[in-house]
Order: structure tokens, then C-alpha cells, then sequence
């Protein structure tokens, strides 16, 4: 898939900064690389001069507009969101460990000492994205009467899409940060900038659901090739990220709905637990499976394979691994679990996190070759997201078909095998099950949460026993002690945006100077 209007517009961009080119791909694309000197999040404006009011002249001017929305999602600013999706999912649960090249800044958050100053807490990249996405919604529609052949129809195609990609934004959000700004309109000048105040939690998942639902109303359900089917938001996708929005709103019977549109579409299917699963899901991706993956390619290269290789930052906690991989020495290599050693990580290679630096099960990649995709939703998730809301509606025996379907499909030993019956046991069964399967892709601290979370935090022991597993000994009981508050499971904004726009902006409670 090709984001650019004519090629990958950050490859361009870093080799040519010609007006005209600026003109093909979008002023505001440019920002994506101004961004990190900005110390306003709303402060997007191309400092050289170019307005958007150059731009918006004709359709492909809105087809590459739409896609400099994805492209915004690759990198160019300091804390890209290909970066933030995993740090966010990984870096406060159980599943990651520091390495050679210790990050300080991780090990902080790892053992729950988190400042409002920890760069990790940045949110310009998402909210970058956000302002392209309605940028898009307010500068696309006066073209239908500049560019006859740009119909409605087309344009409302092209809402939906900037529409689900905002949504998905906002869940990110409001799951890492809880109450969070709604900006719902383009900021494209200085005069535009406005400081907002935190909406609720509510108030963000119920501006998410309305985004969705006027997207589906109108979004494609396939485009012209594979590539763009993976790579761009559809409405599956959309039901596939109502389905998620709905899990954290413990709304099951909503969740259960939007799964089954995905299942009952026959669009997806899961890859055969094979030789080539590795290769076929991870390496070259936009597989049979993928619902929605970040697009790499060789003119823009995702940056994990320098996370986890060339900058060694983090490895597997091996005491997760062994938790969820129970290590069985009478087992022959052929029973092992398909997404464990040599897929999900590596024990010879330094418990490596083998899913973005393998080429295949037991060779590496060189730095030239990651161009692996990011998968944000596959329909491995539609299936454990199902069984979940299932579960909570008593209905563990669909439930548990459901998950063996995964397990049949990983050749799960009987060493992991349960069968509960109970919602209790069905939780817990259900929430290891996702850590065997989306293993370090940015899904598990939510997944803990989510879980421990519902009924009042009925099942706050998944925070818990999270923290017995990943936290060092001398950080433990501190860690604990902070887990009992639920302010404490949302980062704090980070110290700069507080800065800027006190007092409009309230610091998350947690984390407010006392």
C-alpha cells in the first residue's frame, strides 16, 4: 500500500522539501516532521509558510490528505504512535524486561516510580494524527464544488474512513491516559490553537462510538487490493474496534455483535499453524488474518528491529514466558506451542523478542530487512474478543470453543489446557490465553486492566500478580501499594502540556503535586 499521493511521502519529504511536493502530499504532512520542535501539541502549522488553503483544490488532493493520515501513524515526530502502540500495550505489564542498553526512562514505568516527566507520557503523536484526521473533515467537503468528479458519495467514504482512524485514536487515549482532551475541529494556524480542559472517560468513549457509528454508515467494506484492504480502515475494521471499545465498556452483547459481522463476513480467516505461520502472519504480513496492520516498507522501515536488535532496549521477562509457556522437559520439540520459543521470543538468541527480528523461526533479519507490519487487529482478536464477552454473559461453553480454536491452531499443550466453567476461571484462562497469543503486540497491559478492572475491580489479583512477576524485589511492596489506586493505572500527562496550558489542563489525580 502506498500512503503518499505518489510514493511514501517521509522518504520524500527527507530528500527533497520542494514546494511542490509539499503541495502533492499535504502542508500539514509536513508537520508530521516540524512536530518535535513544537512545544504545543495543537501547534502544527508548517513553519514555512504554506497554508492549507493552497491545497485543497481537487480529489487527489483528498486521497492524499487521507492517507498522510496513515502515514502520520509511521513516524516524524518524537514519540511516533508505531513507537507509542507498543510502549503503551507492554511497557507497564509483565511481558518486557530492560537489556543491554538499559532505558531509564522504561525502567521507571516498569517499576511503577512514573513522573509527569518521563518522555514516555508524550502524546503528540496521536493527537498529530487526530489534527490530520480533522483537518481532512473540514477542508475535504468545500471541494465538491471545485472538482466535479469528486462526488459525495466518495467523500463520505473518505469521512468514514478519517472517522474509524480518529476513533482508534481516542481509544488509545483514553485506555493509557483515562480523561484526555476531545478536539473535534482542525487547528491548521496560531490563531487556531485552543487549550482544553480534560473530558471524562465517558465523554471519550462516547465520542468514540459516535465517530464509528457515522463511519459505518458510509465506509468502504473493501478497496481496490490486499495491501489497501490491510492497510486501511474498512468496515471491519471498524466493527473490529467497536468490538473493543465495547469489551472496555463491558457492553457484551454490543461486543458480541460487532465480532460476529467480522466472523460472518468471511473476509478473515486464521493463518494454519504451519511451517510458514511465522513468516506468512509476521514477516510479510497483510496476511488472510490481518484486519488492520501499520504499513513498512523498504523506503520507510518500522523501527522495532532497532528496539530490540541494533539498540538491544528490551528482552522477554523470562518468568512471564515460563508462566504462560510452562517449560516441559519430557515434551518433544514437535509439541511445543507454535507462538512460544522461536516465534513470541527466542531463549537461544537471548530471550530475544523474535517477532520482529526473525525472518523465519530460526534466523534473524538484517536492520535493511524490517519492514514488517504492525499488526493492530487480526482475526485471532476477533475470536479472543468474542470469547471474552461470552464468558461474562455465562455462556463459557461458546467461550471455550472459541479459545480452542486459538489453542488447535498453536498446538497449545495440554500443559496450558483448562476447562472452567465459572466466569472467575473463564477470566483468567481467557486473559493468559491473549499473552500466548499477541505476545509484544501492544495488547497486554490492556488486556490486564480491562480484566481487572470490571465489576469494581473485582479481579484486581491480575494487577497484582503482573507485578509479582515483573517487578524487581526491592520495588515490589511500593508497586503494590500503588496498584490499590485505580488513578494510578492511567499515565499522567505528560509535564510540558501542563505547563502550557495551566491552569485549563488538570494533571491526571494520581500524579498532582501534592
Amino acid at each position: 500500500m502506498n500512503y503518499g499521493a505518489n510514493a511514501n511521502p517521509f522518504n520524500k519529504i527527507s530528500k527533497v522539501m520542494s514546494l511542490r511536493y509539499i503541495k502533492i502530499i499535504a502542508p500539514f504532512m509536513v508537520a508530521v516532521y516540524m512536530f518535535s520542535a513544537c512545544s504545543d501539541w495543537l501547534h502544527i502549522e508548517p513553519e514555512n509558510g504554506i497554508t492549507v488553503n493552497m491545497y485543497w483544490k481537487s480529489e487527489q488532493d483528498v486521497h492524499a490528505a487521507v492517507m498522510g493520515c496513515y502515514a502520520s501513524m509511521l513516524g516524524g515526530t518524537a514519540h511516533p504512535i508505531a513507537e507509542a502502540v507498543f510502549n503503551w500495550g507492554e511497557m507497564r505489564a509483565d511481558m518486557i524486561k530492560s537489556f543491554r542498553s538499559i532505558n531509564r526512562d522504561f525502567e521507571a514505568i516498569n517499576m511503577g516510580e512514573i513522573l509527569p516527566t518521563n518522555p514516555f507520557t508524550r502524546w503528540n503523536g496521536v493527537y498529530t494524527t487526530i489534527n490530520h484526521c480533522n483537518t481532512v473533515l473540514e477542508k475535504a467537503p468545500p471541494v465538491l464544488s471545485i472538482d466535479a468528479a469528486f462526488t459525495n458519495e466518495k467523500w463520505q467514504a473518505y469521512r468514514g474512513e478519517v472517522l474509524g482512524l480518529r476513533a482508534l485514536m481516542y481509544f488509545y487515549l483514553v485506555r493509557t491516559f483515562g480523561e484526555v482532551p476531545i478536539v473535534l475541529e482542525a487547528t491548521t494556524s496560531d490563531t487556531r490553537i485552543k487549550h482544553r480542559p480534560k473530558s471524562s472517560k465517558q465523554d471519550v468513549l462516547n465520542q468514540i462510538l459516535t465517530d464509528l457509528n457515522e463511519a459505518e454508515k458510509f465506509i468502504k467494506k473493501t478497496y481496490s487490493n490486499n495491501k489497501e484492504n490491510k492497510g486501511r480502515i474498512n468496515y471491519y475494521t471498524v466493527k473490529t474496534i467497536k468490538a473493543d471499545v465495547y469489551l472496555w465498556m463491558d457492553n457484551y452483547a454490543e461486543a458480541i455483535k460487532a465480532c460476529d459481522a467480522v466472523i460472518e463476513s468471511k473476509q478473515y480467516a486464521l493463518i494454519p499453524g504451519n511451517d510458514a505461520w511465522f513468516s506468512t502472519l509476521y514477516v510479510e504480513g497483510n496476511s488472510p488474518e490481518g484486519i488492520f496492520e501499520l504499513q513498512f516498507a523498504q523506503d520507510i522501515l518500522n523501527p522495532y528491529y532497532n528496539l530490540f536488535r541494533t539498540r538491544s532496549l528490551y528482552r522477554t521477562n523470562v518468568e512471564t514466558a515460563e508462566y504462560l509457556w510452562p517449560v516441559n522437559i519430557l515434551a518433544l520439540p514437535e509439541d511445543a506451542d507454535i507462538r512460544s520459543d522461536g516465534a513470541s521470543y527466542k531463549s537461544s538468541d537471548g530471550y530475544s523478542i523474535w517477532k520482529y527480528i526473525g525472518f523465519n523461526r530460526s534466523d534473524a533479519k538484517t536492520a535493511n530487512d524490517a519492514t514488517s507490519n504492525w499488526i493492530i487487529y487480526r482475526y485471532a482478536d476477533i475470536l479472543l474478543m468474542k470469547a471474552e464477552a461470552l464468558a461474562n454473559l455465562d455462556r463459557g461453553g461458546e467461550a471455550l470453543t472459541l479459545i480452542n480454536i486459538i489453542r488447535d491452531r498453536a498446538n497449545a499443550p495440554d500443559d496450558t489446557k483448562q476447562n472452567p466453567t465459572d466466569q472467575f476461571g473463564l477470566t483468567s484462562y481467557i486473559v493468559d490465553e491473549r499473552g500466548r497469543e499477541f505476545a509484544f503486540e501492544g495488547k497486554r497491559w490492556f488486556d490486564l486492566l480491562r480484566n481487572a478492572k470490571r465489576n469494581n475491580y473485582a479481579r484486581k489479583e491480575l494487577l497484582t500478580d503482573m507485578a509479582v512477576r515483573s517487578a524487581p524485589p526491592q520495588k515490589l511492596e511500593s508497586l503494590l501499594n500503588k496498584l490499590k489506586d485505580p488513578n494510578f493505572h492511567y499515565l499522567p500527562i505528560f509535564q510540558t502540556e501542563i505547563n502550557t496550558s495551566h491552569p485549563i489542563l488538570k494533571q491526571n489525580p494520581f500524579y498532582e503535586q501534592k
